[in-house]
């Protein structure tokens, strides 16, 4: 078992942190004591309240940040996707049962392998209309993560998770998107069959409407995002986090 005293003397350390870096450098100096040697805290895609890209704050090396910023990795992470899709604690090993992994998300698990960060864990917290917040802690090395380790990561990710999300909400607050730039949920729908290489009477036959209707929906949509073709209202639909690239590949 951990040192439960431990935990909660972290618990209550996180609990009275200030700012969002000392809730970092907490729970990395709290998972530390486990035997982590990494751990993230992450504010998930959410176009409702505006958040667009997620925000990350990690103590993960360099290398890893660079090669993170470099590719874009912040909307292909196969762990943030993952996280879309399962609340509370997920290991790493079972992010496959989760999520069918695309090409590069399956790259981005073996960069992070090269790096000794393929060993870890996530804890997810979710909330109605809110952004998804995560915590997430690596094992060094790639060494094994004990069933122990696990259980500290759930209670500390719980933790990191409400206190986290209480300073985004109050330090970053949510704005929601205009009312220009939002896309209906039909609209969504029909860019991602787009995104497939669906024609519009394609997209018809699958929605059951017409092809003249989806022909309205993806001109309305390009005109909300200010963008030319369907090509360009592809990319700047998944820039903005309406949907991630699992979701229209196989």
């Amino acid at each position: 078992m951990p040192d439960l005293n431990s935990v909660e003397h972290a618990w209550r350390a996180i609990e009275s942190a200030a700012t969002l870096e000392d809730v970092l450098q907490l729970t990395i100096a709290a998972a530390g004591d486990f035997g982590f040697a990494h751990a993230a805290i992450a504010r998930h895609v959410h176009v409702q309240s505006g958040v667009l890209r997620p925000e990350v704050l990690s103590n993960y090396p360099q290398a890893w940040q660079d090669l993170f910023a470099r590719r874009d990795y912040s909307l292909t992470s196969p762990i943030l996707a993952a996280c879309q899709r399962h609340g509370g604690a997920i290991r790493w090993t079972e992010l496959e049962t989760i999520i069918p992994l695309t090409r590069i998300q399956r790259q981005y698990l073996e960069e992070m392998r090269k790096l000794g960060l393929a060993t870890g864990c996530t804890v997810a917290s979710h909330m109605p209309d809110r952004p998804t917040v995560s915590a997430h802690f690596v094992v060094h090395d790639n060494s094994p993560l004990t069933s122990n380790m696990f259980m500290v990561a759930i209670l500390l990710g719980t933790a990191v998770g409400q206190k986290a999300r209480a300073l985004w909400q109050a330090q970053l607050p949510d704005a929601p998107a205009g009312p220009a730039e939002k896309l209906s949920p039909r609209q969504v729908d029909c860019i991602k069959l787009v995104a497939r290489g669906m024609t519009s009477w394609e997209i018809a036959s699958e929605l059951g409407i017409s092809d003249q209707t989806v022909s309205e929906y993806l001109t309305d949509a390009r005109r909300r995002l200010a963008v030319a073709n369907r090509a360009q209202l592809v990319l700047k639909a998944l820039k903005q986090g309406y949907f991630m690239l699992d979701d229209v590949t196989d």
